[in-house]
């Protein structure tokens, strides 16, 4: 008696499991991005985009039923955008196309004139390029519709967090008027420049919203996603704003 009840108990409990299992499904991902930055003349660039989804389905797809589940996962994504944050001092000068700053580290090049009655040339920094990578965790609300036997339309949305783990940016520097100096550093530490301006370390962290929508031919899997990342742009910005756009085409092989 106890045998029987011993192996229904166990019939019972693999049957849990494997349908626990076939609910569960990873689709590692790869492809290009696009990104735009929301301000700045950064022009569209592009960067690449790889990692896994991970998928739990609540119930499957029934006649004109959709099938829902949550999505998340962990991607690598690059992006190339401006770096937009400086310091002069522990003067906070702002961010955008042009910054100039006055450091009082360089006295002697403040406040007086040349033989021409001109104000003589201040130390100045203007911010470059940025490229970061970011490890990015998105959590969304997914839904599946059946178009044919081994075909799917599946489309999900929700939020996202992401933190970047490195990246390097450029500077330009001067002393006499002139930016004729390419300084290049990890925007993530901060740098202080030879004329005694400090640009500040860019803040790690981001959020926002992502959205995807793709097909799935059997396992084999084509999906177009949208970024819209809220993430500060230096550590003093008191208000929300968009800092950049970014759409992602990767294909994908379900496990």
């Amino acid at each position: 008696m106890k045998k029987w009840m011993l192996a229904v108990m166990a019939i019972a409990l693999s049957g849990a499991m494997a349908s626990a299992q076939s609910r569960w499904t990873i689709t590692p991902e790869a492809g290009l991005t696009v990104n735009k930055e929301n301000e700045g003349k950064t022009a569209t660039t592009l960067g690449f985009k790889v990692g896994a989804g991970v998928l739990y389905k609540f119930h499957e797809a029934e006649g004109n039923r959709p099938s829902f589940g949550i999505k998340s996962g962990l991607y690598l994504l690059m992006q190339k955008g401006d770096f937009h944050a400086w310091r002069v001092g522990s003067v906070y000068q702002g961010y955008g196309d042009m910054g100039y700053g006055y450091s009082g580290l360089v006295p002697q090049a403040i406040g007086k004139a040349n033989e021409d009655g001109e104000d003589a040339p201040r130390p100045g920094a203007r911010q470059g390029g940025m490229t970061r990578y970011n490890l990015q965790l998105p959590v969304m609300a997914h839904w599946g519709f059946r178009l044919a036997d081994d075909i799917h339309l599946n489309l999900a949305v929700g939020p996202y967090v992401a933190v970047a783990v490195g990246g390097h940016a450029t500077a330009y520097e001067t002393l006499d008027g002139y930016f004729d100096r390419a300084t290049d550093f990890n925007p993530f530490k901060g740098k202080l420049l030879n004329n005694g301006i400090l640009l500040e370390d860019a803040p790690r962290f981001d959020w926002g919203g992502t959205a995807s929508a793709g097909i799935e031919v059997r396992r084999v899997s084509f999906q177009i996603g949208y970024d819209l990342a809220w993430g500060k742009y230096h550590k003093d910005q008191n208000d929300l704003r968009i800092r950049n756009h970014q759409v992602s085409f990767t294909f994908g092989y379900r496990f």
